[in-house]
């Protein structure tokens, strides 16, 4: 995880977890060497992600090709759940 937060946004820290995408092996189809997921560790700025009040929010079933269209999609999607966007997911408790 990087030392510094992506971006703050409206008084939170938002750091994308990108890593390799595990494709289940199967014989009949070609498994894709270079894609990735995403998560999105959330804490109030400018405190330590191992805070208490920081969460892990993953993106649900999506890969990406690249690193940097991961990122972005991770801090897209930690906008929206700061700002209630996303049904279920929310920073308003902390």
């Amino acid at each position: 995880m990087d030392a510094y937060p992506t971006c703050r946004y409206k008084g939170f820290d938002v750091y994308p977890l990108i890593y390799l995408f595990d494709a289940p092996r199967e014989w009949h189809k070609r498994r894709p060497d270079r894609s990735y997921s995403a998560s999105v560790l959330i804490c109030l700025a400018g405190e330590s992600p191992n805070a208490e009040h920081s969460r892990i929010f993953p993106l649900q079933a999506i890969q990406w090709e690249n690193v940097g269209t991961a990122k972005r999609a991770a801090a897209k999607m930690a906008e929206d759940i700061i700002d209630g966007f996303v049904p279920g997911q929310s920073m308003i408790s902390q």
